[in-house]
């Protein structure tokens, strides 16, 4: 009896054990999972960001004699990773404020003080520009283009002593940044020849319109990655606007490309008789109309059905 009653003793402890240290441990996963997913998030978000806007801060460098990784950094910081409020609402990636001259567009958010006027712009390229343009056109800043290219820790202390943040440790923040992810190598990347280095600059003169929205054509051995380092434009963004191709690597040369979001109904005309067999994939992308649209106004649930030559299809 006594055996007996130590035995189920000892079982209801192991019992009672078990659950409590079930318990203990699923009590920390839940308390760090949220940590861990912070932990690794931003890290995903700096690499995506590096991934999609390098070549453009690269072009800037060439053009403007800025080191890449300081406006990279910058970016990365100043955006959130493109993630913060002003990133996403008005394509300002470096927290330009209004100032005195500026005609632009604008975006009112808290800062310093509240409702403050921010800098907008169409898309993340023309952001970029303008970083360098307000650099290189301030006079506070002047000091800043007598430092080698490739000392971002001078370039970093600069910023900061030329007031481009109130934050005490900007500089040491940015300089963090740029050693964790390496953003120091972009600097060497100052040799690549000046026409390759131009395709940014040369990207708003291929640009044209169709139905009133910002397109231009596809090169020979284009890649939605390589026209989101050319346009500035994330492939998110890309894949968006231009639904039905975003699953091909290689794009036809000649293929239209949205850089913006397609309108919902065409502009013009009102229905078009299809001259030969496609899709309705193939008609948004050629007339510029959003492919959920088109399957709406058509009740066509399957946008890469092959529709015959001859069919009627509705465009608003």
């Amino acid at each position: 009896m006594y055996l007996n009653e130590t035995y189920f003793n000892d079982l209801r402890f192991t019992f009672h054990t078990t659950i409590t240290m079930k318990l203990i441990i699923t009590l920390i996963f839940t308390l760090t999972l949220p940590y861990l997913i912070m932990a690794s998030g931003p890290t995903s978000a700096r690499k995506e960001y590096i991934s999609t806007y390098s070549g453009t801060a690269v072009s800037q460098m060439k053009k403007y004699q800025i080191p890449a990784s300081i406006t990279l950094a910058q970016g990365i910081l100043e955006s959130g990773s493109g993630n913060s409020f002003l990133a996403r609402s008005s394509n300002n990636h470096f927290g330009i404020k209004c100032g005195n001259q500026w005609k632009g567009k604008t975006s009112y958010h808290d800062d310093d003080e509240e409702n403050e006027c921010f800098r907008a712009y169409s898309r993340v390229y023309e952001s970029y520009v303008d970083h360098s343009i307000f650099l290189t056109s301030n006079q506070r800043y002047e000091s800043l283009f007598e430092l080698k290219k490739d000392d971002y820790k001078a370039w970093a202390r600069g910023l900061k002593k030329a007031g481009y943040a109130t934050n005490p440790h900007y500089a040491d923040r940015l300089i963090q940044l740029i050693e964790e992810e390496k953003l120091y190598m972009f600097d060497q990347l100052d040799k690549i020849p000046e026409a390759q280095a131009q395709q940014t600059q040369q990207i708003t003169r291929e640009e044209f319109s169709i139905n009133k929205t910002r397109v231009l054509h596809s090169k020979n051995g284009d890649t939605f990655y390589k026209l989101s380092l050319r346009t500035g434009i994330t492939l998110r963004q890309l894949h968006k606007y231009n639904n039905g191709l975003e699953k091909l690597e290689n794009l036809k040369p000649g293929t239209p490309i949205y850089l913006e979001s397609k309108r919902r109904r065409a502009s013009g005309k009102k229905e078009i008789v299809l001259e030969a067999a496609t899709t309705l994939a193939e008609i948004s992308q050629k007339e510029g109309v959003r492919l959920k649209s088109l399957m709406k106004i058509n009740q066509i649930s399957t946008p890469h059905q092959r529709l015959l030559k001859g069919a009627k299809i509705f465009l608003r």
